[in-house]
């Protein structure tokens, strides 16, 4: 009963892309995710696993997007209910990566649903924003409102970044912070903030070496209001050594930072939940492995008391949800139906976001990561304890 379930639905959704567009939108929000893996495929679609790999891909390559849930419990700004949809592209990260054209047809399908189901907006989760170059490739290709999340991922990991150092009696003043993937949009604003708002006085700037004219430019747009502060760029990952807090935000395909370009009692803050297989990653999983003297936090998380999703997002609470499909939420509460954080990051947006955030219960989600889940007050008693004894 389950698979013919399954299978209707699947073709349900397939129908209301080619229906005629909805004359008045019924308001309410989208969020597009991706299977990372064949297992992800399986989770959904059980029945699946009698086709070998490579069938399975093929059959994926011909797939259509569909709505994997319904989101229950979101209010707009007049205390009405909120429509909201998850839906998902049928290609696993190896096939998306490798096949780019592909995937932004397949997006573009699923912006296609969101729009005939009566979104006013999609949010656009894993790897759909960076293949798309953060939504612009989607421009005037849809009729629906367009987000990254980069706007609350970015307020979210400063304020992970901030409240760890606290925790840790770290002084951001005194502390050396690196930043990977500085020339990006959320690690460029990251440092942008860090260095005016927190008093960060040092940094490691690490991205690609073709991009150090960006990173220049990011080091003159802050020394133009701050010219206290020290200032490295490097290419060489092993250079974010003598790093306190490092901040992981890189679009890459390779797995970036190993247990030993790190130093005992660092913290990491990822903007993106740690993918063991061909999902971009920026930490290796070897760090959980062999480095127990450091702390792994993953940044682009929060709270959503009384939100159900119908959906396993594999983070600690029930509840948390990544900034990403946050943001989109927020948008909804007031009715938002235009393109917001899209391409490269207005800071103003942050501010924006942070207004639409306070009209509602969001929250930072408590520390954690996939591979430990929530972090115990005894690892970071550990590490705190590391870093006391350095000094």
């Amino acid at each position: 009963m389950k698979t013919i379930i399954l299978i209707f639905h699947a073709f349900r959704d397939l129908i209301i892309r080619y229906l005629p567009t909805t004359i008045k939108r019924k308001g309410g929000f989208a969020f597009l995710v991706h299977p990372r893996n064949i297992p992800d495929v399986y989770r959904k679609y059980p029945f699946l696993k009698f086709l070998s790999q490579k069938k399975l891909e093929w059959f994926l390559h011909h797939f259509w997007p569909v709505v994997i849930s319904e989101v229950e419990g979101m209010k707009d700004e007049n205390d009405k209910l909120v429509k909201g949809w998850i839906l998902t592209i049928p290609l696993i990260a190896k096939q998306m990566v490798s096949d780019r054209k592909l995937t932004l047809k397949k997006i573009i399908q699923a912006a296609k649903l969101a729009e005939k189901l009566g979104a006013n907006i999609i949010g656009l989760g894993a790897l759909t924003a960076s293949l798309t170059k953060g939504g612009l490739d989607l421009k005037d290709k849809v009729n629906i409102g367009i987000t990254t999340g980069r706007a609350y991922t970015t307020k979210n990991v400063i304020e992970n970044s901030v409240k760890i150092a606290k925790e840790l009696n770290i002084d951001l003043n005194k502390s050396t912070v690196a930043i990977v993937g500085a020339a990006g949009g959320i690690g460029s604003a990251c440092a942008k903030i860090l260095a005016t708002k927190n008093n960060v006085k040092k940094f490691i700037l690490i991205d690609l070496a073709r991009k150090k004219n960006s990173v220049e430019k990011l080091i003159k747009e802050i020394n133009i209001n701050k010219n206290d502060i020290d200032f490295k760029f490097s290419p060489v990952i092993k250079d974010i050594y003598p790093a306190d807090i490092i901040i992981a935000a890189t679009n890459t395909s390779e797995v970036v930072i190993g247990p030993n370009d790190i130093k005992s009692g660092a913290v990491i803050i990822n903007d993106a939940v740690i993918i063991n297989d061909a999902q971009p990653s920026d930490i290796s999983p070897e760090i959980f492995e062999k480095r127990d003297d450091v702390l792994v936090i993953e940044g682009g998380i929060i709270n959503t008391p009384g939100i159900k999703y119908h959906f396993n997002f594999g983070l600690a609470n029930k509840e948390d949800i990544f900034c990403c499909l946050g943001e989109t939420m927020a948008l909804s509460h007031t009715n938002h139906d235009k393109d917001y954080a899209i391409g490269y990051l207005n800071l103003e947006l942050i501010k924006d976001i942070s207004k639409h955030i306070s009209r509602l219960n969001f929250q930072m989600a408590k520390f954690q990561n996939p591979i430990e889940g929530e972090i115990s007050k005894e690892k970071i008693s550990k590490i705190r304890d590391i870093i006391i004894n350095r000094q």
